[in-house]
């Protein structure tokens, strides 16, 4: 079965750019330095919230800002073999670039790992999962999923389940911490286990926990990913 997966990351770079390596198992797929961009959501956010009141609820449609705001997007077709019940992905950062002096920093390159979707391009699979949702939404009967966001079960960011070890002994992505939010520096490694549930690989659930999914990004992406292919087929 074929699958997608779709990487951004906001990147401050200080001197020089750091260099990502992609591996799924052992197979690297990718390697490239990743260029600067800032991370503009904070900021977007920040003012929705100035300009509403304390006790104004946030309706504003967050799936469409994030897009708004997503960092540039890089997607990697990957064919994996349907018996694999388990694999790991994980992404490689070399990134040493600082004015490290006596013990001191005050200046250095920070990424932020804003996107990391993983999910398989079955066009009636994710139509399925569409329509469970959708039924489930109109009768209150959660069944599968769970409707908090935490839980997306494409977003590997949001789900705790990719985790960063940075060569300092830094650790990112437990129970109590969340991968989003957190700027990065120095050397480390992303990495996520993947398992088989639902007869596809997805990051490895959470106990008696159950997943939601915003279809409205999963649509995004693969508009973005078709409109890449057409470029590449048209070069």
């Amino acid at each position: 079965m074929k699958y997608l997966l779709v990487l951004g990351f906001a990147c401050d770079v200080y001197r020089q750019k750091p260099r990502a390596r992609i591996f799924f198992g052992d197979k690297l797929i990718d390697e490239y330095y990743i260029p600067h961009h800032k991370d503009t959501l904070p900021t977007v956010i920040k003012k929705i919230q100035q300009d509403k009141h304390i006790l104004q609820p946030f309706v504003g449609d967050f799936t469409n800002i994030k897009i708004k705001n997503f960092p540039p997007l890089r997607f990697y077709e990957i064919d994996i073999d349907t018996t694999l019940d388990r694999a790991e992905l994980r992404i490689e950062i070399k990134n040493s670039d600082s004015n490290y002096t006596n013990g001191f920093i005050t200046n250095s390159t920070l990424i932020k790992l804003q996107v990391c979707y993983f999910f398989p391009l079955h066009q009636k699979l994710l139509l399925r999962f569409r329509e469970i949702k959708n039924k489930n939404r109109l009768t209150q009967n959660y069944a599968w999923y769970w409707v908090y966001r935490n839980y997306y079960i494409f977003d590997l960011v949001v789900n705790r389940s990719l985790c960063w070890q940075g060569k300092n002994g830094k650790i990112v992505g437990s129970d109590r911490h969340y991968l989003e939010g957190h700027s990065l520096g120095g050397d480390g490694v992303f990495t996520c286990e993947l398992v088989k549930k639902y007869q596809i690989l997805i990051n490895k659930p959470k106990k008696s926990n159950r997943y939601n999914f915003d279809y409205r990004l999963i649509d995004f992406f693969l508009n973005k990913y078709k409109q890449h292919e057409n470029q590449r087929n048209t070069d």
